[in-house]
């Protein structure tokens, strides 16, 4: 058995949110696993079920695909096969046809207090104390997506911003009344080429794909932040965005972890400063202004910027999984003298672009 007491279950994240308690619950294809705001971790999956802060867990299944916190502070929790939701003590599965279209969870938003949850290629679901609402594709409400990927809630606005695979982005503005979904347009582009969004805590959202970043607030619309040609002189592809409240954008690529401050590229972290890997899959900011990170086989944290404590970019650990699991990628191993050396390396170079534009 693996030790969950350590370390992150698995570097497979596939989404991350900020818990009740101060602690960052991440959905990995090995299970549930929380950082607790003492440091610590626990792990949860379909083998192991434990007691946990959000109730008694025993997942439906290791894959996890979403997670989410509803308005009384429950835990949703997404896999390929249904929905768990908590109550405070346990959790009732929703693996029924007439509640779930598809169940296929790909991702789950709080918008005020209701929970709406995108699944397979069937739209959009919307529960509201324990009312569930189908919103098909081409339903009249003006959906028009079959695959959402990805919700964010502008609070500025308090607006439902929506990303689809292949059908552009949607906004419902209004919670009251009547549902309309609205197409968001960039000039003459219906942004069937962009899919995810990610939540600007200035207000507005960041859309993007791998070639560009926009910026998106209902009141003014769309506005260009950057191409992948101001990140770097050579091609890179972008895989994830997030923002802090500091104001820096930090953008995942191919080639590391670029921070833009809005108009240059502030600072260029790469696997020579302690990422271990350049292509950067995910990044997830937590409710401490820490940036998380994910690379094959390894999950760390950037500080916030603001700190002036040692970064550690070091892997959190990843257990060896059981014979009977599928293996995961080798983590490297690293010695606590090479670890400090690291460190060092990494602060310094910090010091030396905070407050500089760099290129990678």
């Amino acid at each position: 058995m693996p030790d969950y007491h350590s370390g992150i279950a698995s570097a497979g994240v596939k989404d991350a949110i900020n818990g009740r308690y101060g602690d960052v619950i991440f959905a990995t294809d090995s299970g549930i696993s929380v950082h607790a705001e003492n440091g610590t971790w626990y792990s949860v999956n379909a083998r192991h079920p434990k007691e946990t802060a959000y109730g008694l867990l025993a997942p439906l299944e290791n894959m996890v695909t979403a997670v989410a916190l509803d308005a009384k502070g429950h835990l949703w929790i997404g896999y390929p096969n249904g929905l768990q939701i908590g109550d405070g003590k346990g959790y009732r599965a929703i693996q029924d046809l007439d509640f779930l279209k598809n169940l296929n969870v790909n991702c789950i938003e709080r918008w005020g207090d209701e929970m709406w949850i995108a699944t397979g290629r069937a739209g959009l679901h919307c529960c509201h104390d324990d009312d569930w609402t189908w919103y098909k594709p081409a339903g009249p409400e003006g959906l028009g997506c079959h695959t959402v990927v990805s919700m964010a809630v502008d609070a500025a606005s308090d607006a439902l911003v929506i990303g689809s695979e292949n059908e552009g982005i949607r906004v419902l503005r209004n919670r009251t009344g009547e549902v309309r979904f609205e197409r968001v347009t960039y000039r003459d582009d219906t942004l069937r080429g962009v899919s995810e969004v990610r939540v600007d805590p200035f207000g507005g959202v960041y859309l993007f794909n791998r070639t560009m970043v926009l910026h998106y607030a209902p009141d003014t619309g769309v506005t260009e932040v950057l191409g992948a040609g101001d990140l770097s002189a050579f091609p890179v592809t972008i895989n994830d965005v997030a923002a802090t409240p500091e104001g820096m954008l930090y953008i995942a690529s191919d080639n590391g972890i670029y921070g833009w401050n809005s108009s240059a590229v502030a600072l260029h972290i790469t696997s020579g400063d302690g990422i271990r890997a350049n292509v950067v899959k995910k990044l997830f900011v937590d409710g401490d202004g820490r940036c998380w990170f994910v690379v094959a086989g390894n999950v760390g944290y950037i500080p916030p910027r603001t700190e002036r404590a040692t970064l550690d970019l070091s892997a959190v650990p990843v257990p060896t999984p059981d014979a009977t699991e599928t293996p995961l990628p080798p983590a490297p191993v690293e010695t606590p003298e090479e670890s400090a050396g690291l460190f060092d390396g990494v602060w310094a170079f910090f010091e030396g672009l905070i407050g500089a534009a760099s290129v990678g």
